[in-house]
């Protein structure tokens, strides 16, 4: 069975949410509102078929599932990062003409 990819900012958002315990803190964080970091949390936990966070109306924590994924999750980020930071690395040439 083929899984399809997971979006890299809902996952970066999961990630931010289990650092600050709050989905407001990482709405901040990302210049964004909390009802869209909500949103992208529910997509990834439909995607994954289960719940990574507990909330209650004063605290959020990691579920089960959400502390056996954090840290995947966490190698996901750092890759694209990686990745998008070596697009944007400068490329240098070197030509070299030789004449007789």
């Amino acid at each position: 069975m083929m899984m399809s990819a997971l979006d890299v900012d809902s996952v970066h958002a999961f990630v931010l949410v289990a650092d600050l315990c709050s989905f407001t803190k990482a709405a901040s964080a990302l210049n964004t509102s909390q009802a869209a970091i909500s949103v992208k949390i529910k997509r990834l936990e439909d995607r994954l078929g289960y719940r990574l966070l507990d909330r209650t109306p004063r605290n959020v924590r990691l579920s089960t599932q959400g502390m056996t994924f954090l840290k995947p999750a966490r190698n996901l980020i750092t890759a694209h990062e990686r990745a998008v930071a070596g697009l944007s690395a400068d490329v240098r040439r070197i030509a070299i003409g030789i004449s007789d």
